[in-house]
């Protein structure tokens, strides 16, 4: 949730403002991905795809953000069938926007 708060101060930041802020989103994305859950924990997908916008769209690296998205995709659906059907449908609706 650190990385939203400054990705959305990012959004409309300027000037060195704008550094300091997407420096800040940027440790905050990477201190949460190295929290250890499960590939297909809905707080994970989430940070995935929110850690995949904030590349493409406040950093500028679609690149980088393609490969998030998809490498936890790929994650999430290798474990996908061990999932009970509760935590399949708060997953599924996940993936599906990491596609």
């Amino acid at each position: 949730m650190v990385g939203d708060y400054f990705r959305y101060i990012a959004e409309n930041a300027k000037g060195d403002n704008l550094e300091k802020v997407k420096e800040n989103a940027l440790k905050a994305y990477e201190s949460a991905n190295e929290i250890t859950l499960q590939p297909c924990n809905p707080i994970k997908l989430g940070l995935a795809l929110n850690f995949s916008v904030f590349q493409y769209e406040v950093m500028k690296n679609h690149k980088k953000a393609c490969e998030i998205a998809d490498q936890s995709l790929q994650e999430a659906l290798d474990k996908i069938d061990e999932l009970e059907e509760d935590d399949f449908r708060d997953a599924k609706s996940i993936i599906e926007l990491l596609k």
